[in-house]
């Protein structure tokens, strides 16, 4: 007689059947539960973890194109990360007897503006090209992640601008100036001040290169936000006396209050004032650095927004 071992009773969701082999397809419906659930995390992981890398990989490919589009010319590339430390060679021929102190902050005031402007200029610049070329109707039609565009094109202005302050201490020292860091905590605070420079003035550049979308106007124009910055605020807040603005404006500006922020913890000097940063006192207070980030938080929303709507029309936030 044929075996007929199934259980012909209406089956109970909430309950397991009994004998051995109901606990067996039980304990195998929930071993494949388990496993399909599991499979299904680690599928998940993998697409998470491969969009990830997708994502890394635009971004460099944006800022590997953006280095070789501004090194491709040798003479623009060493106006571009020289100019300030040209600028900090040539004041520091007058300023010979000055103060090491008063020397090594205006050599920051410099240095900021250097890397403001290369901020404004290569970023400005390639994406006001890019614009014009209609590059980006072809880029709307493929799979790219705007923030991996615009991640990539910061990475390339960012270290372009370090190149530019670097060079631009480099000179300070050469002209007498004096660096040294205030404490440990100066370390990340050094490292905060300059992110948030070129985070915050290459998206200034943003809406006005992707409204206009005009090469010319990002290549002499948009820069120009850069030299009236230093020029109206006293080498961005470096020497108090030489700002037509209230000196109490210095420490709230974003230009000033990051060069301020990088003063007082790469100068060594105990007399602000002597130093032609003061009145005020310096912006060492917690809420200068919560001031700073706010700036470059809004600088991030505004910059994501306009990327995502008028440069892909896509969406507010993708």
């Amino acid at each position: 007689m044929e075996r007929t071992d199934f259980d012909d009773r209406p089956a109970d969701p909430g309950r397991s059947s009994p004998g051995e082999d109901g606990v067996r397809r039980t304990s195998a419906r929930t071993d494949g539960g388990v496993s399909a659930a599991e499979t299904g995390a680690e599928m998940t992981g993998r697409t998470a973890a491969s969009g990830t890398v997708v994502w890394a990989n635009q971004a460099r490919a944006f800022a590997e194109r953006c280095l070789r589009e501004l090194t491709t010319s040798r003479i623009m590339l060493a106006s571009l990360v020289g100019t300030a430390a040209g600028m900090q060679l040539f004041f520091g021929v007058l300023w010979e007897g000055m103060a090491a102190s008063m020397i090594a902050s205006a050599a920051i005031g410099t240095a900021t503006f250097g890397a403001i402007y290369v901020c404004l200029y290569a970023f400005g610049y390639l994406l006001a090209g890019d614009l014009e070329a209609r590059r980006y109707e072809a880029y709307r039609s493929m799979p790219i992640a705007a923030s991996a565009d615009l991640a990539g094109r910061m990475l390339a202005g960012g270290l372009l601008a370090t190149a530019a302050f670097s060079l631009t201490l480099v000179a300070g020292v050469v002209t007498g100036g004096s660096f040294a860091l205030r404490s440990v905590v100066s370390i990340p605070i050094v490292v905060l001040a300059f992110a948030v420079t070129c985070i915050f003035w290459m998206l200034v550049a943003l809406p006005v290169i992707a409204t206009a979308a005009n090469e010319r106007l990002a290549e002499y124009g948009v820069p120009m936000i850069a030299v009236l910055g230093y020029m109206v605020t006293g080498f961005n807040g470096a020497n108090v006396a030489l700002s037509p603005l209230s000196g109490e404006w210095l420490n709230y500006l974003p230009n000033t209050l990051s060069t301020r922020l990088l003063i007082y913890h790469l100068v060594p000097t105990s007399d602000w004032a002597e130093a032609g940063l003061g009145p005020p006192g310096p912006p060492a207070g917690p809420e200068f650095l919560v001031l700073l980030v706010a700036y470059a938080v809004v600088a991030l929303v505004v910059g994501t927004v306009v990327t995502n709507r008028l440069l892909y029309d896509r969406g507010v936030w993708r």
